[in-house]
């Protein structure tokens, strides 16, 4: 009699499907609301820094979160780890239309910081358990692009939503988004669990200038995904300029990808730094009009933000090596997220003094003389292509 268990190719492609469906569900939650929240407090009175302080207080959660990750991955499977993050991101959304008080909003913030950790390290480190036997590198293709369309789809178009169909629609649909995303995340493979090994303060200095040059670029799509709904001189200008932030993202990220093939990793993340504060500055000196200018800003900010996500994140895996994936992916997180939040935060404070054209302005100088003082630490010579993640 033929067995009718499924063969591992058949278990391989299911659980994949189903990572790739939990995650572009739970990412759209995040990417839906990350420009609507400001917006939502700004509608209630908040200034200018407690505006950008529900950007960055999220941040600060997830980095907080992602800083446990050792923790967490001795405690908790990561099936189970996808659920809860799901569940933390969708459960608490609908909640923000009871009030537009800032109190209130930073705490849901705050426990939606900690859902966004849980998804993005669970996710990143069950891929490994999911591909398919010698098909490593199209699931982690996969998984990229489950990760990249929310912000295509969600991050303009809960903007747009917000507008057309009030903030409380916005809410509850990202929050069904996020609850259906933990539902399919109970379909996971069972037992998987993550590993991480601390970095040397070696190690540290060896990916820091690689690092630091991603979350500048990072510091300036959380700047203006958070502000451009605000600063800019009509929603739809502003939810079209966000559209061509992520559009920007995800050519950065595919243009990087197949440049630093060819030269090595790194070599990319002065030049994206450096398209990312051009952005900057033509955001600043287009917030007004032209209509044009400022979207041409924004997918230039993308664009910076996407390249320099791609090299730096393959520096940073070369930096660690193949048996260390789960502690590479988990510092750049951590890069990743602490620059979006920082970029909020610093520029909603910034704008209370110098206003929202000088505080891009200020921003875009601030990331060209970053990328200028650590151009020769970020350009040591081609690396070779990483061997297989082992999680």
């Amino acid at each position: 009699m033929r067995s009718t268990k499924p063969s591992p190719s058949t278990g391989s492609r299911r659980g994949l499907a189903v990572l790739l469906a939990a995650t572009f569900l739970a990412l759209g939650n995040f990417a839906g609301l990350l420009a609507v929240v400001p917006l939502w407090a700004s509608s209630g009175g908040l200034g200018s820094a407690g505006v950008g302080a529900t950007t960055g207080v999220m941040m600060a959660a997830t980095v907080a979160t992602q800083l446990a990750s050792p923790w967490l991955f001795r405690m908790l499977s990561l099936r189970a780890m996808m659920i809860a993050g799901a569940a933390l991101l969708g459960v608490p959304a609908p909640l923000y239309a009871l009030t537009a008080e800032a109190t209130p909003i930073l705490l849901l913030t705050v426990v939606r910081g900690i859902g966004f950790a849980l998804v993005v390290v669970a996710g990143a480190t069950l891929i490994a358990d999911v591909a398919a036997p010698g098909q490593l590198a199209r699931a982690a293709s996969y998984y990229g692009v489950a990760g990249a369309l929310p912000n295509v789809i969600a991050l303009a178009g809960g903007v747009w939503a917000a507008d057309a169909w009030g903030f409380p629609a916005v809410f509850v649909v990202t929050g069904a988004a996020g609850v259906l995303g933990a539902m399919l995340a109970w379909m996971l493979p069972r037992g998987s669990r993550g590993r991480f090994r601390a970095a040397s303060r070696a190690e540290v200095r060896r990916i820091a200038p690689a690092l630091v040059l991603f979350l500048a670029t990072a510091a300036a799509f959380g700047a203006a995904s958070t502000f451009l709904p605000l600063a800019g001189p009509s929603t739809a200008t502003a939810a079209t300029a966000l559209l061509a932030a992520a559009v920007g993202i995800v050519l950065g990220r595919l243009g990087a990808g197949a440049i630093a093939d060819r030269i090595g990793s790194g070599r990319l993340l002065v030049p994206a730094a450096a398209v990312a504060s051009i952005g900057t500055l033509i955001a600043a000196l287009s917030l007004e009009q032209p209509a044009w200018a400022l979207v041409l800003g924004a997918a230039l900010i993308g664009l910076g933000f996407g390249a320099a996500q791609n090299d730096s994140f393959v520096a940073t895996l070369h930096g660690f090596g193949a048996a260390r994936t789960g502690t590479a992916s988990t510092i750049w997180n951590i890069a990743y997220d602490g620059g979006v939040g920082i970029g909020a935060f610093g520029l909603g404070w910034v704008i209370g003094q110098l206003g929202h054209a000088g505080a891009f302005l200020a921003m875009a100088i601030a990331i060209a003389v970053v990328a200028l003082a650590l151009s020769r630490a970020a350009g040591g010579p081609p690396s070779a292509a990483p061997a297989a993640p082992s999680g």
